[in-house]
């Protein structure tokens, strides 16, 4: 999201922003606050026998997301018609 503001006066303008995380701004000719969309999703997934979206587009990641190892006591059954095999 991003907006357009112009304010012309020479006195301060107080100015505040109603988001939950501090950002920095730089005072300039022109004036550019980064407005961003954060995921909150979870950040620590554990791998499934189905394929997992995580769902981030037009998001930022307050840090990064792990996949972790498949658990040492997950075990793949297999059956090919006449053995089952566990892997």
């Amino acid at each position: 999201m991003s907006f357009k503001v112009k304010f012309s006066t020479n006195d301060p303008i107080p100015v505040k922003f109603n988001a939950p995380d501090a950002f920095a701004a730089k005072f300039d000719k022109h004036i550019v606050v980064p407005v961003t969309n954060y995921y909150d999703g979870e950040y620590s997934i554990t791998p499934a026998d189905e394929p997992q979206t995580i769902p981030i587009i037009g998001k930022t990641a307050r840090q990064n997301i792990t996949v972790g190892a498949i658990p040492n006591n997950y075990g793949l059954i297999t059956w090919n018609g006449s053995t089952i095999t566990v892997s």
